[in-house]
């Protein structure tokens, strides 16, 4: 029996420990130096946002230390496969549909007509002769006739 069925998990655990020493979600952020997003995702076991598993457990380890839970309990409680792998994009809030090229065809597709339109326009205006400033006249190219 390992100790995630035989007790509270390791997040319950620290909840427990951070609340009888009175500190609250933010002041442990503080201390940590971590978003308090991240403080409340390691007491709801949610351990995939903290990155990779050596970073979780790293954070796990600190956080125990911070509220006087013995270490090697808590972080003995995430043994081999209990620390999810890393997932940012839950994260960071990002869904598949976000990420498809496909988002961004019509933006693409916008900046290059307006490459290609200026384009056009410097080339034509580049071959017209252009009228001379103080008459308005346009010369033309001497034909050697």
């Amino acid at each position: 029996m390992n100790a995630r069925t035989s007790g509270p998990s390791p997040g319950a655990r620290l909840r427990r420990a951070r609340e009888a020493s009175g500190l609250s979600i933010e002041s442990v952020a503080e201390r940590m130096r971590l978003n308090a997003a991240l403080v409340l995702a390691m007491e709801e076991d949610r351990l995939a946002l903290l990155g990779a598993p050596v970073f979780a457990r790293g954070h796990l380890r600190n956080y125990a230390a911070l509220v006087g839970v013995p270490e090697d309990e808590i972080v003995g409680a995430c043994v081999a496969g209990e620390v999810p792998e890393p997932s940012f994009l839950p994260a960071l809030g990002l869904r598949a549909r976000d990420r498809s090229p496909a988002r961004w065809t019509w933006p693409i597709a916008a900046v290059l007509l307006a490459i290609a339109v200026v384009t056009a326009f410097w080339w034509w205006s580049a071959r017209s002769p252009a009228p001379d400033p103080h008459t308005g006249v346009v010369d033309e190219p001497a034909t050697g006739r």
